[in-house]
């Protein structure tokens, strides 16, 4: 009978197979890993780069939103947002952005970015009473390359 293969050459072939594809497989994954490490850049979790801070609710009616911007990495001006979440009576005024740095981004032009430390004070309506959330957005890159996906949390401060 041509074309038939005996029961142990089939089973020769299939552990065969299986071993060439974990061969492949198993060093190739951990050897990128390896690579990752000792060639290429590392990134932080984006809230290790950009490590926002507990909202500050302070008595002049301002609330103030602050982040720990890790070295080498910075967070885009434009790209930041603050929204009133709760309670409904609560209304945010225009956020006072201190001076930000000018940097020629390659995808988007000229751009505006903070570095180490931003404080943004965001007023709002002194009436607003008790727990009060803040829905906030912003986006960041690591200047080895990485730009990390628009991130959006909600901060919640009260007296």
């Amino acid at each position: 009978m041509r074309g038939v293969i005996p029961s142990e050459a089939r089973n020769l072939v299939r552990r065969s197979l299986v071993a060439a594809l974990l061969g492949m497989t198993l060093p190739a994954s951990a050897a990128d890993g390896l690579l990752k490490k000792a060639d290429g850049p590392q990134f932080l979790p984006v809230d290790q780069a950009f490590e926002i801070q507990p909202l500050e609710w302070r008595e002049d009616g301002v609330l103030e939103v602050s982040w720990r911007i890790a070295k080498d990495y910075y967070l885009y001006r434009d790209r930041l947002r603050f929204t009133a979440s709760a309670p409904a009576s609560l209304k945010l005024g225009a956020p006072a952005l201190p001076p930000s740095l000018p940097y020629e981004d390659e995808h988007f032009g000229q751009m505006q970015i903070y570095r180490d430390r931003l404080v943004v004070r965001v007023p709002f309506n002194k009436d607003a009473k008790g727990k009060v959330s803040v829905t906030v957005a912003y986006q960041g890159c690591a200047d080895a390359g990485l730009c990390y996906p628009p991130q959006t949390r909600t901060l919640e401060a009260g007296r």
